[in-house]
């Protein structure tokens, strides 16, 4: 029993030593290799070099990570022979910060103590000047029954005045430094908060343990996904007057994992990363209509500002809801984006804008009229050959001749359709409308009323070529079986007779006008009033 007894105990005594041994950490921060930056999230990453111990183990923690990463999507690629016993993610105070955060304050406690103390002397001091003044102040005036000579007056009033201009100067130099005292002790309170704060902040950590050949050195990567980042699109396009467009792109990227991306290789990548190690699943695709009011076969995107003091909140909130409603049913094609140049991104969650390349966009300059809303005319350009160009939904700054026009948020058409680009209006292409009375009347038949009415829209080109127009306007429809709407004249235009949409394209020379007339009459009963004409 003796002997067995001692056996335990030297067993024990081992598995003391081996849990000091695994207990020892090695605390490293291994620098970023390159980033992938998804629409929602980034790829990092990282490596550096262990060494086993002569047990062929080593428990290293990789510090100065994200705080918010896909836990089931971490990789670590090891040297053959080698294996991953475990892994965690975690958040702690980095190493070194909490001795650094301690010999801080103590610092800032003895400045402070120092700086209270100066303060109370010299309050003293200031005080003490103020009551020698009141005293002063108080004896001021000679007593009735007192006769005093010349020269003793003199010499009293001399006395007053130079002590007491001396102990306002004093007076006076103790406020100067007292209110620097209050300054000082203001910037050490806030100093001490920070250091505070900062005693409270956490950093991402790997604690990674590692097993294989004793004393074996080689390099491990470390592959994760970070959460709080995403990028997206946006262009420059510069139109030139033949409709010719240079577009640049630009990703508009941020991320808070609290470390700088400073001359680290970005690529952006289109798309969402999995989050899982196992297939998604697959919906099935569904389709849907809404009424649109323009011409085209899809539905323009609402324009979308933002002003120079907000951080583009509201933009980026509607840009992420109209990214998940285009992947929500359908297979976008995956694009990778790489800078020429290297690129600083901050981890603070400013936005940073990357140039990433430049082409070109052959388009067809055109006019569209609206007379009802304006009688200037917007210009806008059709691009065709948009597909190729790998381009994405994203703001869109307008330049023309060196102008910033304005923005707007570009929804891609479906391929194989006409992309636009509206450039804003042009106050050389007009378009008027106007009712003519003369042409008007209303009349009464029956038991019903009838109205007449007639337009006049005049298409003015005011430049010294040709130009293509297209002039929208409207007839009213009828959501009541009373009411009936009946189009007499339409000059050549075009009636969509669901939304009561006239079109009409229009070729216009070098200061060439043209006039359009259009009419309808409208019924309804008597003894109702009609509303919406």
């Amino acid at each position: 029993m003796k002997y067995a007894f001692c056996f335990f105990v030297w067993l024990g005594a081992v598995g003391i030593c081996g849990e000091k041994v695994l207990a020892q950490e090695n605390y490293v921060d291994w620098p970023i290799e390159n980033v992938a930056i998804y629409e929602s999230g980034a790829r990092i990453v990282r490596a550096g070099t262990v060494k086993l111990d002569e047990q062929g183990r080593a428990n290293y923690i990789v510090g100065g990570l994200a705080r918010r990463i896909s836990e089931g999507m971490v990789q670590v690629q090891l040297s053959e022979r080698w294996s991953l016993v475990s892994s965690l993610h975690r958040e702690s105070m980095a190493r070194g910060v909490h001795s650094e955060v301690k010999i801080a304050l103590a610092e800032l406690n003895d400045e402070l103590e120092s700086n209270r103390q100066t303060f109370a002397m010299r309050n003293a001091l200031s005080q003490t000047y103020a009551e020698e003044l009141a005293m002063i102040q108080s004896n001021r005036k000679v007593s009735g029954n007192e006769l005093l000579l010349v020269e003793d007056l003199a010499e009293h009033a001399d006395f007053w005045r130079k002590r007491v201009k001396e102990l306002k100067y004093l007076m006076l130099e103790l406020q100067l430094e007292i209110e620097a005292l209050q300054k000082e002790q203001a910037d050490i309170n806030t100093k001490r908060e920070e250091w505070k704060k900062k005693r409270e902040q956490r950093e991402g950590q790997f604690v990674l343990q590692l097993s294989g050949p004793a004393n074996d050195v080689a390099n491990v990567t470390l592959i994760y996904l970070a959460l709080d980042a995403s990028w997206s699109p946006v262009y420059d396009a510069s139109v030139a007057p033949d409709g010719s467009i240079s577009m640049k792109r630009f990703a508009r990227v941020k991320q808070s994992t609290e470390n700088d991306w400073d001359e680290v290789p970005l690529t952006f990548t289109v798309g969402r990363p999995n989050q899982s190690l196992s297939p998604p699943a697959i919906y099935p695709q569904t389709l849907s209509i809404i009424r649109s009011q323009s011409t085209n076969a899809y539905e323009w995107a609402p324009s979308m500002e933002a002003s120079d003091d907000e951080p583009e909140f509201r933009m980026d909130q509607q840009l992420s809801a109209m990214r998940a409603s285009n992947q929500a049913g359908s297979a976008l094609d995956r694009y990778d984006f790489v800078p020429e140049n290297a690129a600083f991104v901050a981890g603070s969650g400013r936005p940073e804008r990357v140039y990433l390349d430049a082409f070109p966009l052959r388009a067809k300059l055109t006019y569209l009229a609206l007379p009802s809303l304006s009688e200037e005319a917007y210009q806008l350009a059709l691009a065709n050959e948009w597909a190729q160009q790998q381009m994405l939904p994203g703001k869109v700054n307008i330049l023309t001749n060196g102008m910033h026009r304005g923005s707007f948020q570009m929804d891609l058409p479906a391929p194989g359709d006409t992309l636009r680009l509206p450039l804003g209006q042009d106050t050389r292409v007009r378009c008027s409308r106007e009712r003519l009375v003369d042409l008007c009347s209303s009349s009464a038949f029956g038991g019903s009323r009838r109205t007449t009415q007639s337009f006049e829209l005049v298409v003015e080109n005011q430049h010294n070529r040709s130009i293509d127009v297209v002039v929208e306007d409207r007839v009213p429809v009828s959501n009541s079986t009373d009411i009936e709407v009946e189009v007499i004249e339409l000059g050549g235009g075009q009636l969509d007779p669901v939304s009561g949409m006239v079109t009409w394209n229009q070729t216009l020379g070098p200061l060439e006008t043209k006039t359009i007339v259009f009419s309808y009459s409208v019924s309804f009963p008597k003894g109702h009033a009609l509303r919406g004409l």
